[in-house]
Formats: C-alpha cells, structure tokens, sequence
C-alpha cells in the first residue's frame, strides 16, 4: 500500500488535525493522572482512520522516533473495546477476519516493536483473548500467522508464548490436508490459481515465522543457517506470490517485525565468547528472550570493546545497567581467566542486593561471586573466608575495599576490572571524595586494570571522566523502561486539580495542563495534606502495585503507615511469608511493634530504624508483590532498588537531617524508580500541592536537571591561596584544616599517608605523577592543574617534613584508615593507660562480661574521643555515657533482644514502644559500626607493631552481636543473630576449616527435622519457619 508523503505531511500540519492529536493525547495523560477511564468526545472516535494512515505511512518510509510515537499512543488509546470503534478499525483494515480484535493487536504489537514500546505495549497485548477459528482455510491461516506473530513480539511468560507460536503453525500443518482441497473447491478453475498462490504466501510466511520461534527457543543451537536469510527468502517468495497490495503490505510489516526480534534476540551478537554464550544461555532459560532497548543501544555503542581502559555507561533507573555489567564480567573472565573483578557499591544496603544478583546469574558461568563483611576491618575469619575460596567477583563498599587495599590484602590482588556502580555518588560529600582517592589509588597502584563506571545520571564532562580512567568509551542511552509522569495534586472538600508538570526526565511530547474533577472517593482525613497523600493511595492503588511514599525521618515514616493502615480494609488473605516475617520481627525485637502489625494490610516502613535482617525481608516482600505502601526516609536513595509503581513525596528533605533538601540527582534517583519494567507502562511521581510553598518547591526540584558531576577536591582548590597561606604559618595547620575541610581535606590527607606509607621514605622524584590520578586533575585546565599541583605538593611536604620519619605512625595510619591525630592518641593511651595496654583485657570473656562492663567502658571512652568515630548517642538530649554504651554492646554481644537491650539506655525509654525500638534500632545499627571500627584501631595498635596491625574477632563480634568464631561465620552469610549460636552446632569442625561456600552447603543441606532440633530455646518459628527466613535472607531457592 502507497501512502503519499505529502499527504502525511499536510495531514500532520493541518490545524484541526492538530487539534485533534492534542486532544487525544490530552485525553491520555489524563487517564494517567487521574486514574480514570478516559473521556473519549465523538471527534475522538473517529481517531481509527488518522491511526490507521499514520501506521501505514510509518512502515513504508523510514520515520523518527516522533512519529512513531505518535503512532502507538493513537492505538494504545483507542477504545477498541468500543464496538463503534471496532467496526471502523476492522473496516478500515479491510481484511475478513472472524477476530475481531487480532488486528488491532496485532497492528498494535508492530508499532510498539518499531518504537521500542514493546515493554509497555505487553501489558496491553495481554489483554488480548483469541475468539473462535473460522471454518475459511484462508481466513484461518492468515489469522494463526498474525496471531503468532504478536505473541513473538508479546512473549507473555517467557517460553509460553514462544511455545504457543510453535503449537499454532503445527497445528496448521496438521489441518492443511483437511481443509485445504476443501477451500480452494469453493472458487472457480481462474480464482483457485489466485487463491493457491496465496496459500502458499502464506505458508511461507508461517514458515518465517515459526524459524524465528524455533530460533528464539533454541539460541545458538538452532541447527539451521543465518536466521535473517531464511526470514527473508520466505518473505520475498511470500510477497511475490501475493497479488493483493493490502496483503503485500501486511506480509511487510511481518518481516519487518521478525527481523527486528531476531536484532533484539539475547543471542544476536553474543556468541563470539564462550562464557557470555552460557550466560545469556542462562538467562534465556530464566525466560529472558530478548535484550532491552537501552541494553542493545549499549552493545552497539561498543561495550564489548576489550581494548578500552575504561567504559563509562550512563543509563536510567531499572533500564537494564546489571545484566551489562554482568556480561563485561564473563567476558573480562574468559579473557584472563586467573584475574578477579570488583564490583563497588556505595552502601552496605547494595551489597547485599548486588551480591545475590551477580551470584545467582554468574553461577551459571562457573563463576564464584562473593561480599565483603560490612564491618569496617578484616578479622581472622573474613580473612580465611577471602582467601579460602576462589573467588572470580567480590562486592563491596568503597571504604571496605579501600580498607583491603591499604593491607595489600590477596582478595584485591590480580584484580582486571572494577565495577563502579552510582557512580555518580563520586560528587557527594566526604564518601564521594573517598571514593574518588580509592579510585586514584587503583589507577596508580593498578595500572593494567580496567573500570566499568554505571550511573543513571552522568552530567558535565565526560570526557574527563575517560581521561581520568585512562582512556575508553562514553555510553549514553536514553531509553527507559517506562513513561514517567509528575502529578501535582491537590485535594478540597468536594474537588481534586491533578496539575501534569514537565521535566528533562519525563515522558517526551507532554505538555504542563491541569484537570479538576468532583472529588468521588470518601476521606477521612482533616488536614489538606494528609486529605493528599489519603486520596493518592486510595485513587492509585491497584492489586499487585506498589507505591512508595518518602518521609521526612523514621517518626513520620512510622505515623504515616499507621495512618495508611488506618485507612485500608483487612484482606481476606495474607500470604504466608508475610505470616512468618511477622512472627521474626516480634521474635527479633522481644515485643509486638507496629512494625509487624501493619503487614497484615500490606503496609510496611523502611529506614534505618530497622535491624539489617528486617530490611532484607522487607525487601523480599516488595518484591515478591506483597507489600502495596512503603513508608520511606529520602535516604532510601543511597540504598536497595527494590521495584514500585509510583512515588509519593510527602517531603523534598533528607530523613533525619532537617532542614537539608535532597539533591536533583537523589530525587531523579527515587523518581526514576516509579514504573516497573514488565509490570508497568509508566510510572506515577506525585506531589503534593497542598500549599504555595510546596507546590514551588515541587516545581523547582521536579524543574532541575542533575547535577554537573564534580570532585569534591574543588572546594579545595577554590580556596587553595588561603590553604597555602595557612600551612606557611600555622604548625597546627593540617589538624585544623582537617576539621575545615572534613569533606574533602580529610580523605586527601589519609590519600598523602598511604602514598608516603608505600613510599617507604624514598625520594619521589616526579611529585606530581602523585596528584595526576585524581578526577579533579582532568577536570581543571592546564593552568589550573598547575596550580593545583602546587598545592598538592605544599600539602604533601607539610605531611612529609612532619611525619614521614614516624614509620610506625604512618602504617597505622595508612592501615586502620584512621587519621594522624587519632593514631597518635591511641598509642599515647597505649603508652599510658594500662586498661587500654594490658592483653588480658582484650579477651572477648572480659570485654563482654555481663557483671562487669568497666573494662569495655574504658576502651568505650578511648575512642569515643576520637574524631572518626563520632560515638554516642547522636542525641541533643543525653550527655555520652561509655558505660551505657558498653552495657548495650555487651547486652548486644551475648545475645539479648532488641527491646530488652534499649531498656538499658533511659534515652530509649519511650510510651510509644514501636518509636523506642526505632529510635534505638537506628542508634545501634550506628553504634555497632563505629565501635567496631574504633576498637579494631584501637586494639590493632595496642597488639601491633611498627610494621605490622593485628586483627581479632572483637570488632566483628561488635558489629554482628555474637560472641563466638561459627556464630560470626554464620552472620557474614546472612543467617539472623537469634538463630546463629543454636545454628552453629552444624559447624562441627574447627572453624578453619571452613569457607564461605562449605558453611552455605551445609546450612542447605539441613534437613526439616535438624531445623526444629536447631530452634532457639522459647522461640516463636518453628524449625521450618526459620528455615524459610534463612532461605529469603541467604537467596536460596
């Protein structure tokens, strides 16, 4: 079929028909926003014809992605399932067909393939239903080729419609004897020529068809030659056979359609590695069939390029970025089988997450993939564990793997690639400014390693970022799973205004408008917000959805799932696992909390009011599609990516630190969280309007871009006269900018200490090689880098002149991470303070008597005076008490629950029992970390020597709260701390002889009847219930 390009042109230009598209698609956005059926006027209806004309234009000239989008919203907004509508679509396409649905679906499924709309187009596809089969042969053919044809591009549950493409052209060739003579009898000697040579057109095209199914299902063992020549020699008989143009141009856009799945196809451009081939082999039996868009924009933008130092890969949220990461992964493998990759998360939080991912998909390949234990030291076992197994892939947080490196430790030895994901954290604040020095570090004391950085938003010059790694390549892809749509809301008595805002990173063609309606759902709440966020979780709701709600700290983020719960009806039915986690939480904590109560109505908080166990099964239940509201702090950007439907900002500042607005990188990172991939074909992002400020504040943020990417070091550089200035004339000038500058002088400092400590007291005759491997370097000009030279190299004479003589100082410095002043305290109160020097106070029997917590209280003092730990009560209300602390450490140690542990602490001491446990649980999850850290300083030096810093369980036992070596191993691989002591009985041998991997095995390998054998004594789970909390804690399938 010819389409006139004038005519299209002129259509498109033409006022009313202008009008039209933008009432259409006015009509759309509504629907979004208000959650409604849209309101289709009669000028609408009549939408069929310009969709039909647009589609066809579209398949015979080549067009822009505008168009094309253009295109599939006019059809996925069509009222098909009006029946004035249908007729005229079915007249319009002038094909007999007894379905009379299969050709809007199946036009349907072809423009979304050609617009990359195939993810958000499947939940649409879906809903189509096959009618009965017509007794016409022709009619019945040329229905089973569109029909399977639309399940190939909709791949409903993996294979299941592959499969079914199969059964359809079996099926078909089973009847052909049948019906075949039958049907060609009907037409006179003339037509039956015509109509054979349109069977046989047709049988063509089912056997192009059903070659791509066979080679969708068989991958890179489908026996026979290049799928694409055998697509088209099909097609080409296909459509010289076929003498009707209507026809011609259908049998067209099959082709079209087959040979872009084959282009999309998880096999295309994969088999040139013998690893990647068994991990997409892999992933293709998980039901993974086809690559994203974003993901085959990235491979042929040159991912795979093995000769780059560097990929730089900016991608959106939930597009995709792990599989890629996963693929360079097998790849770097097969080409340097004995090396190992580093995967860099910026949290603890992720490295869960990311561990199980890779671990789970990598198996697959051979590959062993294992974390680092989030205390913030190696201690004997870790130590064992890292080296015990053979590990190919190590996750862990910038500040673990900086820990690792400064003891030259084996498990980041022979390292190829280091996987750097949200990368763009390097710009944020002293972790940022960390992450860049380690960094640093690796591209001088690594030189031949390569760096995969990943990140949603890259913004500024990257092009400096290339020249900082080394050199490589830049990918920037656009593509997102989903459509994102900002809603202002505000909500009055008797009317709702849904206000549709714009932004760089919403859906493209949308225009700022807004639509007030008759407010039809009842409220209960009083206050114009909370009648806001009451409506929005009621109108947005929808069975299997999640929405997520950012709140202003864990107080609010408690108050407003109480208020949700409140609000919803009791379910029929709660699932099991919600059940079983109910029961942990109260077994965890010692009492019933809130926490466990709202699950029943699938309303859950997350914060770090929460143990790290209960975060994980949290996780696992939103995930699994039980939990419908999540009540969250702003933090939650920096932490897991667990999936949602929409986002709900109650507040733009950061939970727990009041009167700090997030950043536009933090918001664009939870907003780009909305809309699942699969599961959703847009995402909702709401904001409350419910007053002036709010609604600008709301415009504001929504309105910026991210930020331009910078080091931290700048603000250093900014003011480098007046550092200069200060370290000519003040002796105490290091300690004091240390304080200045916590952000950026103080990891640059313990940078300068670890490159005099791997000095070792030789003369640097080529100084500024040193300060060439920061990021800030790349970003400044010639004249600028020299002069920051010349700063850099004050500030490095100041340290060397003042300490390079002090070897013992600068490896212990270099070696626990902690700064100058703070090791030069340490080894006073070793020399000092016999309660810090004496050995025999260093045995966990004495740190962690219950009858006598003097001798941890002392230690508990030493390095809550010290400036890196911050440790106390983080509260404006209690003065720091180290012997509270070393009360609940030791309490936490020996194995007490939660609340009974904050009862010793009176600031902890709360009427509302769900916000003492909160409050407490976010004090201890920091308490815990930083005196871990503190004593394993603290007793390296004391135990130490000049050359060398000795490790022990102490810190681990803190941070873990168990008091025993296979307690401790079986906390590093996830198993709760009120079940590690009764587990470890499995441990039967000495614990060396152990490795992460056996200690996994024997825990799966635990029969039902061992587990109720192995339950805590008074527990509340049963032997099978624990075993089912250690399965989702420890991913086991």
């Amino acid at each position: 079929m010819s389409i006139d390009e004038q005519l299209i042109s002129n259509l498109l230009s033409d006022n009313r028909i202008k009008t039209l598209l933008t009432v259409q698609d006015k009509a759309y956005w509504e629907s979004l926003m208000t959650a409604t059926v849209p309101n289709r006027t009669s000028e609408v209806r009549s939408l069929p014809k310009l969709a039909f004309l647009l589609f066809m234009y579209t398949f015979s000239k080549p067009t822009s992605q505008e168009t094309d989008d253009i295109v599939y919203k006019l059809l996925k907004t069509l009222s098909i399932k009006d029946d004035n509508v249908r007729r005229e679509w079915n007249d319009l396409i002038n094909i007999p067909m007894n379905d009379e649905y299969l050709s809007y679906y199946f036009f349907l499924s072809s423009i979304a393939l050609r617009a990359n709309k195939t993810i958000s187009a499947r939940l649409s596809l879906a809903e189509y239903k096959e009618q009965d089969n017509t007794s016409d042969w022709g009619q019945r053919v040329l229905m089973a080729i569109l029909r399977a044809t639309m399940y190939l591009i909709r791949k409903n549950n993996g294979y299941e419609d592959i499969r079914r493409v199969i059964e359809i052209v079996e099926n078909l060739q089973k009847d052909q004897t049948l019906f075949e003579t039958k049907y060609l009898s009907g037409f006179t000697a003339s037509q039956q020529t015509t109509e054979a040579l349109w069977l046989v057109a047709l049988y063509h095209t089912s056997k192009a068809v059903v070659e791509t199914a066979q080679y969708t299902l068989q991958g890179y063992s489908y026996p026979n030659r290049r799928i694409e020549t055998i697509v088209r020699s099909h097609l080409d008989i296909a459509k010289q056979l076929s003498k009707n143009d209507r026809l011609r141009g259908v049998l067209s856009i099959i082709e079209n359609d087959l040979n872009i799945l084959v282009k999309n196809s998880i096999w295309n451009g994969t088999a040139f590695n013998d690893k990647l081939r068994k991990l997409c082999e892999a992933k293709g039996q998980m039901g993974l069939l086809e690559l994203l868009p974003s993901q085959r924009d990235a491979i042929n933008k040159n991912l795979f390029n093995v000769a780059a130092n560097a990929i730089v890969l900016q991608m959106p949220t939930s597009a995709g970025k792990t599989l890629l990461a996963e693929f360079n992964i097998a790849i770097t493998k097969a080409l340097l089988k004995e090396s190992k990759i580093v995967y860099v998360v910026p949290s603890r939080a992720l490295v869960n997450q990311v561990y199980h991912d890779l671990r789970t998909d990598l198996a697959f390949v051979g590959l062993s993939v294992e974390k680092t234990s989030s205390v913030n030291e190696v201690d004997p076992s870790e130590d064992a564990f890292l080296k015990a197994d053979e590990i190919d892939v190590l996750i862990s947080t910038p500040e673990k793997l900086d820990l690792l490196i400064r003891r030259n430790h084996p498990s980041v030895q022979n390292v190829s690639m280091f996987i750097i994901d949200e990368a763009h954290m390097i710009r944020d604040g002293v972790r940022g400014a960390r992450l860049e020095l380690v960094i640093s570090i690796l591209r001088r004391e690594r030189p031949n390693a390569k760096f995969m950085f990943l990140s949603p938003f890259l913004p500024g010059d990257k092009a400096a970022i290339q020249e900082w790694l080394g050199g490589g390549n830049t990918i920037e892809v656009q593509w997102k799973p989903s459509e994102k749509i900002i809603i202002g809301l505000k909500v009055n008595k008797k009317t709702v205004s849904s206000e549709m805002i714009t932004s760089p990173y919403a859906a493209p063609y949308q225009e700022e408008y807004a639509v007030t309606k008759d407010l039809d759902i009842n409220l209960t709440s009083c206050a114009d917000k909370e009648r806001i966020l009451e409506y929005a979780c009621k109108q947005y709701a929808e069975q299997g959805k999640t929405q997520l709600i950012l709140c202003d700290g864990r107080k609010p983020a408690n108050k407003t799932a109480k208020k949700i719960y409140d609000w919803l009806e009791t379910p029929t039915y709660i699932p099991d696992d919600i059940r079983i986690i109910q029961k942990y939480l109260e077994e965890e904590i010692g009492c019933s909390t809130l926490f466990s109560q709202i699950l029943s109505k699938r309303v859950t908080v997350h914060h770090a009011g929460l143990s790290d166990e209960t975060r994980l099964l949290i996780e696992h239940l939103i995930r699994e599609k039980h939990i419908q509201y999540i009540c969250a702090t702003t933090t939650v950007a920096e932490g897991v990516n667990f999936p949602v439907s929409s986002v709900y900002f109650d507040t733009y500042r950061r939970g727990g630190n009041r009167g700090t607005d997030i950043s536009s990188n933090d918001f664009w990172n939870i907003a780009g969280r909305a809309g699942r991939t699969m599961i959703d074909d847009y995402g909702r992002i709401i904001l409350p309007f419910n007053d002036r400020r709010n609604r600008e504040k709301g415009i504001n943020i929504v309105k910026k871009s991210a930020e331009e990417l910078t080091s931290v070091l700048s603000k250093l550089f900014d003011d480098r006269a007046s550092i200069i200035e200060r370290l000519n004339a003040d002796p105490d000038a290091l300690k004091l900018l240390t304080y200045q500058y916590s952000d950026s002088f103080e990891p640059l400092f313990q940078y300068f200490i670890h490159l005099l400590h791997v000095s070792r007291n030789e003369y640097v005759q080529d100084v500024e090689d040193l300060f060439k491997d920061t990021f800030l370097y790349c970003q400044l000009s010639p004249l600028e880098q020299r002069e920051f030279i010349m700063l850099c190299r004050r500030i490095y004479q100041t340290i060397e002149a003042k300490y390079s003589s002090q070897t013992g100082l600068l490896n212990f410095a270099d070696k626990t991470g902690f700064s100058v002043p703070s090791v030069l305290r340490i080894m006073s109160e070793k020399a000092h303070n016999i309660s810090i020097s004496q050995l025999d106070s260093w045995t966990p029997e004495n740190l962690f008597n219950p009858t006598d917590s003097s001798n941890l209280a002392e230690k508990i003092r030493v390095i809550a005076a010290l400036r890196e730990t911050n440790l106390g009560t983080d509260s404006d209300y209690s003065q720091f008490n180290p012997d509270l602390v070393a009360k609940v450490l030791i309490s936490w140690v020996n194995g007490n629950k939660l609340h009974s542990i904050s009862s010793l602490h009176p600031h902890f001491q709360n009427s509302d029992t769900t916000q003492e446990v909160s409050d407490f649980i976010n004090y201890m999850n920091g308490a815990r970390f930083k005196a871990s850290w503190g004593l394993s300083a603290l007793e390296g030096i004391v135990k130490g020597t000049d050359s060398d810093i000795k490790d022990s369980y102490v810190p681990s036992y803190v941070y873990y709260g168990v008091n025993n070596p296979k307690a401790l191993a079986l906390r590093m691989i996830g198993i709760p701390r009120g079940l590690s002591n009764s587990l470890s009985q499995v441990l039967t041998n000495d614990i060396s002889t152990y490795s992460y991997k056996k200690i996994r095995q024997t825990i799966n390998e635990l029969p039902t009847h061992d587990w109720d054998a192995l339950t805590p004594r008074n527990s509340m789970l049963s032997g099978e219930e624990w075993k089912r909390i250690v399965k989702i804690l420890m991913k086991e399938k």
